[in-house]
């Protein structure tokens, strides 16, 4: 019974995301990539945000797209990834990845977004990262171990590759199951990216049936 209720909370958070369903279009709402790229797991429906911390649309994206990404179907599961377009977005996908190495929480993400939005700390060196994380009980000896570690930078290898298959131009960009892509742009707003997003999660996951 536990499972069905989730199940059944999960898709009424989606039943407003769905409304328009109907209406969204291949070419105009959102975007088939001339070729799939590989998902981490192809036996489900891929969800993946390309972002930016310094990106100002990706920060107001942020309150909506946690708690979307949390009440994905069963079946469904979210990526954030990085985009590097810039010297200063290779330094901060390396960042990302160096906090999910420290094995640190969704609320230092948060705060790295705040830092950079709220405070004007663009966190663009590795001194300043590490001072930023020294609160939440990280050494500057841990930080530099990880920002530096053989992982961190295969996995920016990894999403460096991947981002040239999605062919985005800007972020944010969601890309599902490796073939569709959604902007604000397509979708007439970066808030209605998530009910288009929804749309073809869904219809991914009736595919599979």
């Amino acid at each position: 019974m536990t499972k069905l209720l989730r199940r059944v909370l999960m898709m009424l958070c989606f039943l407003p995301l769905m409304a328009n369903a109907e209406s969204f279009q291949e070419g105009v709402h959102y975007e088939r990539l001339p070729q799939a790229v590989p998902t981490s797991n192809p036996a489900q429906v891929e969800v993946t945000e390309m972002f930016w911390y310094g990106c100002p649309h990706c920060y107001n994206l942020e309150p909506s797209i946690v708690p979307w990404s949390k009440a994905l179907p069963e079946g469904a599961y979210f990526v954030k990834t990085p985009a590097m377009f810039s010297a200063i977005w290779k330094t901060h996908a390396q960042l990302y990845y160096a906090v999910n190495a420290l094995k640190l929480g969704e609320e230092v993400h948060a705060a790295i977004f705040d830092a950079y939005h709220q405070m004007g700390n663009q966190l663009d060196t590795p001194e300043k990262m590490a001072a930023f994380l020294k609160p939440y009980g990280i050494s500057a000896e841990q930080f530099n171990s990880a920002f530096n570690s053989f992982g961190v930078k295969n996995q920016m290898q990894q999403a460096f590759a991947k981002a040239r298959g999605y062919q985005i131009r800007g972020v944010p960009a969601i890309i599902v199951n490796g073939k569709y892509r959604v902007t604000g742009q397509t979708a007439g707003s970066n808030a209605k990216m998530l009910e288009v997003t929804s749309y073809l999660v869904e219809r991914e996951l009736k595919a599979r049936q």
